[in-house]
């Protein structure tokens, strides 16, 4: 959700405080209107935040035409608070608040920005779908698009999608691809489980370069087959599959990052093991099309930066 006004107006509202010096700050002179400020940003933030997990929660439940045609009028009364939150919060007043209330609004805009990539993972899909070929849906996204809350190349993917489900036989196929991933995942997790230097990493290195011969016959049969949508007959079944698979790809992320923050983990003698990794990384991406984004999100990489950075710090 590259193009919302949040980025620009919401982040400041919610977390991003400037100095005191900043044009438009509540003087500290004036604490009655400072906590009347933070507690109308919060209220409104709080606010924000439920509106876009309910809109989420519409999209995901999504999958076929009739859905899609119920949902549309709901998805763009609700895009339509939301556009009118941003707005609010853009305009507010910076305000210098207590740590405390700083700690709490950091908090809120996270979980706003990981509600978001989340919400603009499953509009995305259902672009690719075609939205079950609903001509309510993808006005109603057209018109979300229009407020600036996606991208208009996103919604490009209307146009371009293809408008024919899989096939019984395909999903079935898709089904069946998906739970062999299991095995697999659960081998990446469990080497990555056992690093926690570079001699371990280095071992862990070898490890997953052999996995990755596990992973290459279980691409999908063509790129289009993680954005088309399976059968109203396999769409439970295939949830089931993908249920199994989603905490072991969680723990994986999991790992990742801790593996990321041990001492010395930007020097050399961890290359070799960041390579292998990234190339276990690119394979998961490929071939977990179906859960991928929702998994290594937005929040994924900035638990990854902080590692990172905490990393960074403690090697000083």
């Amino acid at each position: 959700m590259k193009n919302l006004l949040y980025i620009a107006g919401l982040s400041l509202a919610l977390g991003n405080i400037l100095p005191a010096q900043a044009q438009g700050m509540i003087e500290p002179d004036s604490p009655e209107s400072a906590a009347e400020a933070a507690e109308l940003s919060r209220t409104l933030g709080q606010a924000f935040l439920q509106t876009a997990t309910d809109m989420w929660f519409l999209l995901s439940g999504i999958s076929n035409r009739e859905e899609a045609d119920k949902a549309a009028p709901v998805f763009l009364e609700k895009a339509r608070i939301t556009f009118e939150l941003d707005n609010k919060l853009s305009n507010m007043p910076l305000v210098s608040p207590d740590e405390g209330c700083a700690g709490m609004m950091d908090g809120v805009q996270m979980r706003i920005l990981e509600t978001l990539d989340d919400l603009h993972a499953e509009f995305l899909s259902l672009c690719r779908a075609n939205c079950y070929e609903s001509t309510l849906l993808s006005q109603a996204f057209e018109e979300a698009v229009s407020m600036g809350m996606f991208a208009e190349s996103d919604v490009e993917l209307l146009q371009d999608a293809p408008t024919v489900p899989l096939t019984e036989e395909e999903s079935n196929e898709e089904i069946l691809r998906i739970e062999r991933l299991l095995e697999p995942d659960r081998a990446v997790l469990r080497i990555l489980e056992k690093v926690s230097d570079a001699p371990s990493a280095s071992k862990a290195a070898s490890e997953l370069l052999l996995l990755l011969n596990s992973f290459r016959p279980l691409h999908p049969a063509g790129e289009e087959m993680g954005s088309r949508a399976f059968t109203p007959a396999t769409v439970m079944k295939a949830r089931e599959a993908m249920i199994l698979i989603e905490p072991v790809l969680w723990g994986i992320r999991s790992e990742i990052v801790r593996i990321a923050a041990l001492p010395g983990y930007e020097a050399e003698t961890y290359d070799a093991f960041s390579d292998a990794l990234d190339a276990i990384f690119e394979s998961l991406g490929s071939t977990h099309c179906h859960l991928f984004e929702s998994v290594f999100d937005a929040s994924f990489r900035s638990d990854l930066e902080a590692a990172l950075q905490e990393n960074t710090v403690s090697s000083k």
